[in-house]
């Protein structure tokens, strides 16, 4: 059987892809938004020297870091109304779904960061009169933000991918919608290809955004 390709069938759905791809910057910009914030508030906790707050973000950690994502969306999906009694929308539930997910990977390129800063520029900073507040942002901040800008690219980039799995409780984004259109045409090879590309499109412009304000940062620190 000689397969036939058609590609004009991704122009005529166009509208349909692009509408998947709105909703999938929209779950990644909620989860990466809310992430690093989740995982801030854990690395805080991870270093902290007392152990009643210390233990809570070592189980957290433990428990998101180990637990397949798609296991994750499903249950968090089911969870999240039934333990907090709030109605989401299935895009609010799978967003916190996969934020909860990446805090949990922020938290550790947060805590990697901060412990890469010379203890002994701290304490010299200490010596010279600084406060906390001016340790930390002329000090720590600047040196661990250079340090953590590539990480944070790769985790933005890995929510992005991820983003994939909501197609799966029904969320239309990108990869729900090639489905649906794969169905309708019998065109999968053609309408997957497409969404390969933009996939990659996306992850390529994340790398380059990240690059050039690495470089930025690094002229000014």
């Amino acid at each position: 059987m000689h397969y036939q390709f058609d590609f004009h069938v991704i122009f005529r759905y166009a509208p349909y892809l692009l509408a998947g791809v709105k909703v999938t910057f929209e779950v990644t910009l909620i989860a990466v938004s809310l992430g690093m914030v989740i995982g801030l508030l854990i690395a805080v906790l991870r270093l902290s020297r007392l152990r009643v707050l210390r233990i809570p973000a070592i189980v957290y950690l433990e428990v998101f870091r180990n637990t397949p994502a798609l296991v994750l969306l499903i249950w968090l999906y089911y969870a999240i109304p039934i333990m907090t009694g709030l109605r989401l929308s299935a895009l609010e539930s799978v967003s916190f779904a996969l934020a909860a997910s990446a805090g949990a990977n922020m938290a550790e390129i947060y805590r990697a960061g901060i412990l890469s800063v010379n203890r002994g520029e701290v304490e010299a900073a200490k010596s010279l009169g600084l406060t906390g507040s001016q340790i930390l942002r002329r000090i720590v901040l600047p040196q661990a933000l250079r340090r953590m800008i590539p990480p944070f690219t790769n985790a933005f980039i890995a929510v992005v991918l991820l983003s994939s799995l909501v197609s799966v409780l029904g969320v239309p984004d990108l990869t729900y919608q090639a489905q649906n259109i794969a169905q309708l045409t019998f065109r999968p090879i053609e309408i997957f290809t497409a969404v390969a590309v933009v996939y990659m499109a996306i992850s390529y412009a994340l790398s380059f955004v990240a690059h050039r304000i690495e470089a930025w940062v690094s002229e000014r620190t």
